[in-house]
Order: structure tokens, then C-alpha cells, then sequence
């Protein structure tokens, strides 16, 4: 199995981290309008699990799988969404993309030296998820 990237949005939906494990395309970072897209078909699929949830109540969470890849999505309770794309033979990992957020409450949100507007640059912020994610059953070492 294999984790391809991450995307870590704000909740204004500005990009605030991206890091890719799986190059799969050739290519630096993602542009804008990649960025803009991945955000926008969140936004929609969020919303149409909300309308046809045969529950009233507030999505999120969810994963989707293709025929070549896996989207696990969460939100977090401060509008944070954080996004992991694997191959398609995961299962879903919510309580991965949770521990995800742990790291991100206890290296920058909780760290009064790290801005919270605009994009993560916390260095161990970085070393810490990169180190979480490749001690996950699912990554292909």
C-alpha cells in the first residue's frame, strides 16, 4: 500500500501544507488552480454527503476511492480539513488524519512562535507528520 500526499487546508480554505510521499506525475509543487480545484471538490463532495445522509447531522468525515487511489477526508472542530490520498487498497484512516491534527495542535497551533494565517512553515512541524505517516502500517517503505 502506498500514501501519495497530503493537503492540509484552513478554514478559509487557504492551502496551509502540502507534502507529497509518492511521486506519481513529474512536477514541484502543486499550482494554485490544483490547490483551488482539490478544495472545491471537497467543498462539494462535503456537501453532497450532507444532502444525501439519511441522518441530520454534520459531515466530517468520509473517504471515496477510485480505481487507482483512496481520499480520506476530516474536519476538524476549528473548520481545519485535512486531506490524505493513498492508493486504493487502504481502508479508510480517519484516526490517522486525527492523529494528523494532533501533531498540528501540539507543534503549531500550540507554539506562540508559529503565525497561524497563511502556510505552515515549522520545520518540525514537517519532520514530525513526515515521521508519523511513514510509521503507518499503510506506507510502502
Amino acid at each position: 500500500m502506498t500514501v501519495y500526499n497530503l493537503y492540509i487546508y484552513g478554514k478559509n480554505g487557504d492551502s496551509l501544507y502540502y507534502h507529497e510521499w509518492a511521486k506519481t506525475k513529474q512536477g514541484e509543487y502543486p499550482s494554485d488552480d490544483h490547490l483551488k480545484l482539490m478544495r472545491g471538490m471537497l467543498i462539494g463532495l462535503k456537501g453532497f454527503c450532507r444532502k444525501i445522509s439519511p441522518l441530520d447531522y454534520e459531515i466530517n468525515r468520509f473517504s471515496y476511492v477510485t480505481n487507482t487511489y483512496r481520499l480520506h477526508f476530516y474536519e476538524t472542530p476549528t473548520l481545519m480539513r485535512i486531506v490524505l490520498i493513498t492508493d486504493n487498497s487502504c481502508t479508510p484512516m480517519h484516526e490517522e488524519l486525527e492523529g494528523i491534527f494532533q501533531i498540528y495542535t501540539k507543534y503549531v497551533s500550540q507554539n506562540p512562535l508559529i503565525k497561524l494565517e497563511g502556510p505552515i512553515k515549522s520545520q518540525i512541524f514537517s519532520e514530525k507528520v513526515d515521521q508519523y505517516v511513514q510509521s503507518l502500517p499503510v506506507f510502502n517503505k
